[in-house]
């Protein structure tokens, strides 16, 4: 993929990331802090966690990082960005890493 779509692709993922985590801090009582700058999404939570979600061009893909690991996330052939270890969407693997840090279900759509 050319650098420019790769950029594209993964700063429209990021927004997408913090407008779902933005609707739920309103709706759902989420509380976490999301700071976008750059290709890099920082959420913060309550007890102090926090999961770093960045792009790394070089590779093309997204990286995740918690107190619970890090992932990191390929477009497969379906245009979904997929975990290069066990082929886990973007969207169910940070609801589970939410889940966990915040303590609230959260179900984030599809991200590709």
């Amino acid at each position: 993929m050319a650098d420019s779509i790769f950029a594209q692709r993964g700063a429209a993922t990021l927004r997408r990331i913090q407008e779902a985590l933005d609707r739920a801090v309103e709706r759902d009582d989420l509380d976490c802090d999301c700071e976008l700058e750059g290709a890099v999404l920082r959420l913060s939570f309550a007890d102090g966690s926090r999961i770093v979600i960045n792009l790394q061009p070089a590779v093309e893909e997204v990286w995740v990082a918690s107190r619970r690991g890090g992932y990191h996330f390929r477009t497969s052939a379906e245009g979904r960005w997929a975990d290069t270890r066990d082929g886990c969407e973007l969207g169910v693997r940070l609801s589970e890493e939410i889940a966990h840090h915040a303590g609230v279900a959260l179900r984030l759509d599809a991200l590709s």
